[in-house]
């Protein structure tokens, strides 16, 4: 597990944080976080820009090149072939809601996935006993088969952060 704190450049950043935040940007209702997920109050908003079985998921593909294209530079070359990006929206429910634990892609072998983080807030990304917390501009890197939960905030109106996964 890597954490790359102030990963963009400072103009990067606010583009990609100004686009999520945007009135024009579509968010989309998940009831729950996980498909077959089983726990109250697990919902969250998201917006699934690639998807590998599916394509280009959405008009705003083209901004994310250059983010993917770095945090593909620091994975190395044991995963190149993208399998997902995705927006994850969640709002302050009063209390910090530990998500399920879950890997993206459960029937791979060897992946890796990437959390870059877009608010700072007390919601954080939960991976065994250690809770790493939402930095703006941070990327967290981790072996995708790692178990992981998002934990949401109780401090801001919302956590926002972007998912990558490559194999």
């Amino acid at each position: 597990m890597k954490l790359y704190k102030e990963f963009l450049f400072a103009d990067d950043f606010v583009f990609l944080s100004e686009l999520l935040q945007s009135n024009f940007f579509a968010w989309y209702f998940y009831q729950t976080s996980l498909d077959g997920g089983e726990h109250d109050n697990d919902f969250m908003f998201v917006h699934t820009v690639y998807e590998k079985n599916v394509g280009v998921n959405s008009p705003e593909f083209l901004k994310f090149i250059p983010i993917m294209n770095k945090i593909s530079a620091h994975i190395g070359t044991d995963h190149t072939d993208l399998l997902r990006i995705k927006a994850n929206m969640y709002t302050n429910r009063g209390k910090k809601i530990v998500h399920e634990e879950h890997t993206d892609y459960p029937d791979l072998d060897s992946y890796t996935t990437a959390v870059y983080n877009l608010t700072t807030c007390n919601g954080g990304t939960q991976i065994n006993d250690q809770f790493i917390p939402s930095e703006a501009n941070s990327l967290l890197v981790f072996d995708g088969n790692t178990p992981h939960s998002g934990v949401t905030q109780s401090d801001t109106d919302i956590r926002l952060l972007v998912n990558f996964d490559f194999a």
